[in-house]
């Protein structure tokens, strides 16, 4: 437990490790290919869950609604460990680092988890079209339903 509260209390102190750009022999252009990389790596990874709230946002009657919003979170995880692997290269946070690691580990699992979970029924959603004539079908059954029921009362009244 005191090496969990140490963790926790020097969690933005980067005093233990050297930055990325004095451990090994990084030559400029790896260097800054790696950076831009990542930098390039988390912009997409920030986008992509913009784009996924606006479309939720678009279409509030959305079915698996969690499903989305759990892609949301693993896909901001996932770009900040790539921010953050660019940012040791001048700041060591080693700490900040692990902590976004392990969230990004348990946000996965818990969207791995969502997604076998509701697999059966996510297969299961028709598509647009066959919804459609699915819904016209129970329209027209309950149409046909309802005529029956006035050709009997209709009968019932000529006897």
């Amino acid at each position: 437990m005191e090496q969990v509260m140490e963790f926790l209390f020097k969690l933005f102190e980067a005093d233990d490790w050297p930055a990325r750009w004095v451990c090994g022999n990084w030559s400029s252009f790896h260097g800054w290919l790696y950076i831009t990389s990542d930098i390039a790596i988390w912009l997409a990874y920030f986008v992509i869950p913009a784009i996924i709230i606006f479309f939720v946002q678009k279409h509030h009657n959305l079915p698996f609604l969690p499903v989305f919003w759990l892609f949301g979170a693993f896909i901001i995880l996932c770009g900040s460990t790539h921010i953050i692997d660019a940012l040791m290269f001048w700041w060591p946070g080693y700490r900040v680092n692990a902590l976004v690691r392990v969230l990004t580990a348990l946000v996965s699992l818990a969207t791995a988890f969502v997604l076998i979970r509701d697999l059966p029924k996510l297969i299961a959603i028709r598509p647009e079209d066959e919804l459609k004539t699915y819904q016209l079908e129970k329209q027209l059954r309950k149409y046909e339903a309802e005529i029956a029921e006035l050709k009997t009362q209709l009968n019932k009244k000529g006897n």
